[in-house]
This record gives C-alpha cells, structure tokens and sequence, in this order.
C-alpha cells in the first residue's frame, strides 16, 4: 500500500500555528483522502502519523478536558478521533475548512472529539501498524551504511548493514520521546558499538545527525530520505 499523509492528519498543526501558515485541499481531495481512509492500514498509518505533530500546551490542556484524557494522551487521542470521524464521513467538507483555515473549532469536530468509540480495526494478517523509514549512513572513511528504522507503538528499532562487509549495526529508541534532538546508542555485530546523535524534522518522519563509534570512525546519518 502506497503511504499517502492525508491531509487531515496534519490537523495538529491547526491548533499550533496561524491560520495563514495552513494549507486546504479541494472537495475533490478531500473526498478522495477521506474514501483512502476507508482502508484501516491507511487509516492507522495516518493517525500514528498526526501523533507526532506539536500542540500548544494551553491547547493540550483544552483538549484533554474537552476529551476526558490525560494530557499524554492527547496527541494520540485527537488524531484517531477526528480521523476516524473524517473517515465515516462526519466532518462535512466546510467544517474541515474552517477548523484547518483556524476559524474555530465546528460543532461536528467537537462533537468527534466528545467521542472516545473504538478505534480503527487493524488490518487483518497485519498486527499492529508500523511506519518504516530509509536509514543510511555514510562514514568519513568511506565506509557506508543502508536499512532502515520501524517505529510501532511507542517504540522503534533500527538497523543498518555496511557496505564493506556483513556487518550489521543496530539500535532501539523511545517514541515516546519527543525531542528534537536524541543521542541513541548503537551496536555492532563486528565489536565496535558508539552513539548516533540525531535530529528530527516536527513530523518525526525524517532526520539527520552525527555517526560516533568506537575504532574512532565518524560519520553523517539520513533517515526518512532514499
């Protein structure tokens, strides 16, 4: 299944930056994102997805009242209500409009957030929904590294292979936690281990840093671009 980031799903960034700064689609897309979102993968990636966008903290605060949820839960808890909603066709076209132009919250995405429901079925034979992303690294010493990293749930795991030799390196990391900037730990299947250092774009789908490891070689990572 092609992975296609539904408009919708960046509603987040409608409750954290002006109205001038958001971008709409036409009824034609919008019908066409919400009929894509009738398939529970695209539906589950796009809500893990908004997961990871920013919120203004007295809007969180708002939000977990509004939704009767904890505060840590609200990123989450917003995405899958309103696009869920989306998805069954009960946020109509105009109101999708008002609330991403930032003309206020309509009555038909309150009344989605006052939902709590049942989430979205996961797609049969698929388990719980993972976001796989490119990874590759390339050292000073021209030593190069390519895999990827798979974020589920609120963990993730990467691993990369060199170019040199069957050397595998490899990690895990929290999603949960929401830096910019983290300094993950890695090892490798040769003996060396060392720290990669990177920093991620607000989406949390890409980003770049520094390769440290022990026999002293360093490097520059890219995640989230071929």
């Amino acid at each position: 299944m092609k992975r296609h980031i539904i408009l919708a799903a960046i509603a987040m960034v409608a409750l954290a930056m002006p109205a001038f700064a958001q971008s709409t689609t036409s009824k034609g897309g919008y019908e066409y994102d919400k009929n894509l979102l009738s398939d529970p993968s695209a539906l589950n990636w796009n809500i893990e997805a908004c997961s990871h966008n920013g919120i203004k903290p007295e809007v969180q605060e708002g939000l977990a009242k509004l939704m009767g949820v904890s505060q840590a839960n609200v990123r989450l808890e917003f995405c899958r209500r309103v696009l869920t909603a989306y998805a069954r066709g009960r946020i109509p076209y105009d109101d999708y409009l008002q609330f991403m132009q930032g003309g206020g919250m309509p009555a038909s995405v309150s009344k989605a957030l006052r939902i709590s429901g049942s989430g979205p079925k996961k797609p049969q034979g698929h388990g719980n929904t993972e976001i796989v992303l490119p990874a590759s690294a390339r050292m000073d010493s021209g030593e190069t590294f390519k895999g990827s990293t798979v974020a589920s749930n609120d963990k993730g795991r990467f691993s990369v292979q060199s170019s040199r030799r069957a050397v595998k390196c490899s990690g895990t990391y929290d999603l949960s936690d929401r830096r910019p900037t983290i300094t993950l730990p890695v090892k490798c299947s040769d003996g060396r281990n060392g720290k990669v250092e990177v920093t991620r774009t607000p989406d949390m789908m890409s980003a770049s840093g520094k390769v440290k490891l022990s026999d002293g070689s360093t490097g520059r990572l890219t995640v989230g671009k071929d």
